[in-house]
């Protein structure tokens, strides 16, 4: 049953959707794609040495690789699930959750995938077709070819047997002559930023279209969603409107707006209900389909979106560096130069703030300026919530940000309990929300229920709306469905969607990771339970859920 497995890999894959960086040799053999007789077609993999990658080292030998993460789903509609115990796999998942995870590892010198699974071991088969997965060490009976058909389903071939990976329920197996099909769910939150590989730019909305021109992602433009939908995707600009195959936008979701997703030399590809792939066309980069077969044009990342904010000083006007590098509070009207993009970081647990010319704060001597080139301890900043939408900073050596009587943001050393030393904090890359906890996404109850859950597989889109009366100073928001009836809490203390008038919500940012918890109406704390209810019962913030957003 136990194949003869080679050295551990020194890496551990994050099971992240989007592939980080190493360099690693430019050549490689790239087979060019096939139409086989079953009406699908394999493709070869190979990443170019302009994005991000993992290695790892096996006999002396350095293998670059990408890594998706997703969820299997065979024609039963079952997830492919990787037991705790006895470290068994089935396919008797019925929606995407931490079991139903995989990551597809793609080494491109090789044209091949592996698929790890949340546990982080592989999945191996033998010469009867005998599945194992309990073992994070590689060997060539991990690996498998990727094909694909028509309506964007994956099959997965043994390289070294042949055979097809299939089955269903407890009785997996490797041992078919002909595909087995399944349907990938990427496992993403569906808020990111859409990069065209080859022109290096990011999709923003243009009036009616998207363009692929933006270098930078920032702002709201910027924000598109990518929903899942019965084994199809459909993309969303930041206005709610869905991209149509034509190039267009339109308030309808039809076939026209479905797209499948394949995975071309390691970068994801959409296909229309015609055949043909998603690519930026133009000058102005027009996100539109156009060709039949995949190229590098046709090539797209999806990139983590991070928070993007404006802050308000005391005096009124926002932050920004519009008169040069010193951060300032001096100015009424939002620009690029007023948002800035946070950036958590797990090593020093606290915010890097990057602005819209790619300069990150630092503290120089008594003033704070935009001038890093690279984040580091210097550039390192605590963000501490004092309720009712208002943050204050601390630096790394535990001085504060309060802004000076001309507006320039001071460091001083003591902590001022006024007024003086907070900022207000807006939200300004959500027009629309995705709420995700640890049990789920938030969605209504059922199709006949107004009422909120927090254990759905699927998103939901909910619009936030600022208020116009001056009550931003506080943090509150206005949170929608998608039919425009407004959030509001019921007297059990449950939210539901249905309030015909806007119902004051305050979103306060967390200390890490760029989550925040939610404060109701009646002044306490969203609360989600495993059993996917919702309740405004915390008094504390710090029992409060934290929700990614």
């Amino acid at each position: 049953m136990h194949s003869a497995l080679r050295p551990k890999p020194p890496v551990k894959i994050p099971p992240s959707l989007i592939p980080t960086t190493i360099d690693h040799p430019s050549q490689s053999l790239i087979r060019k794609s096939s139409i086989q007789q079953n009406d699908h077609h394999q493709k070869s993999i190979k990443i170019t040495s302009d994005y991000r990658h993992t290695s790892l080292s096996l006999n002396h030998t350095t293998i670059a690789r990408c890594c998706w993460s997703l969820g299997l789903r065979n024609s039963n509609g079952k997830y492919l699930t990787s037991e705790s115990f006895g470290n068994k796999i089935n396919a008797t998942g019925t929606s995407l959750k931490r079991k139903q995870i995989w990551t597809i590892i793609y080494n491109f010198q090789n044209d091949c995938v592996y698929l790890q699974s949340s546990l982080s071991h592989y999945l191996s088969t033998d010469k009867y077709g005998r599945l194992n997965c309990d073992s994070n060490k590689l060997n060539d009976d991990c690996y498998f070819q990727l094909e694909y058909n028509r309506i964007g389903q994956w099959a997965f071939k043994s390289v070294t047997y042949h055979m097809y990976f299939g089955g269903d329920n407890d009785h997996l197996h490797c041992f078919s002559k002909s595909p087995e099909w399944w349907s990938p769910h990427l496992a993403v939150h569906p808020q990111i930023n859409l990069k065209h590989v080859l022109r290096k730019r990011y999709a923003k909305l243009d009036d009616d279209e998207i363009h692929v021109d933006e270098i930078v992602p920032w702002g709201s433009d910027a924000i598109i969603a990518v929903e899942y939908l019965n084994d199809h995707y459909c993309i969303r600009s930041s206005n709610g409107f869905y991209v149509h195959k034509d190039g267009k936008l339109t308030t309808i979701k039809t076939n026209e707006t479905l797209f499948t997703i394949e995975l071309y030399k390691g970068y994801l590809t959409f296909k229309d209900c015609d055949q043909s792939y998603l690519t930026a066309i133009g000058p102005l980069g027009i996100l539109t389909t156009r060709n039949k077969i995949a190229g590098k044009d046709e090539q797209f990342l999806l990139e983590e979106s991070k928070l993007q904010i404006c802050l308000v000083a005391p005096n009124g006007k926002l932050v920004s560096i519009k008169q040069g590098i010193d951060l300032s509070a001096n100015q009424y009207e939002r620009d690029h130069s007023s948002i800035f993009q946070l950036e958590y970081d797990d090593d020093f647990h606290a915010y890097h703030i990057r602005t819209y010319d790619n300069k990150y704060w630092k503290i120089e001597g008594f003033n704070v300026q935009a001038i890093a080139d690279k984040r580091s301890i210097e550039t390192s900043f605590q963000i501490q919530s004092a309720g009712h939408g208002r943050i204050k900073f601390q630096t790394s050596n535990e001085k504060f940000l309060v802004p000076h009587a001309t507006g320039h943001l001071r460091v001083v050393n003591e902590q001022i309990s006024s007024n003086d030393a907070y900022f207000s904090i807006k939200f300004i890359n959500r027009p629309f929300c995705i709420f995700k906890c640890d049990f789920g996404h938030i969605g209504y109850r059922n199709k006949q229920s107004r009422i909120l859950e927090c254990n759905k597989a699927l998103s939901t889109l909910f619009s936030l709306e600022e208020p116009h009366d001056g009550t931003h100073s506080e943090g509150i928001v206005y949170l929608k469905g998608s039919d425009g009836v407004y959030w509001e809490i019921l007297n059990d203390l449950s939210i539901c969607v249905s309030g015909c008038e806007p119902s004051k919500f305050a979103l306060e940012l967390c200390p890490s990771h760029s989550r925040v918890v939610i404060k109701a109406p009646n002044g306490m704390y969203l609360r989600a339970e495993q059993n996917g209810s919702i309740q405004a019962t915390c008094q504390n913030s710090r029992q409060a859920t934290q929700w990614e957003f």
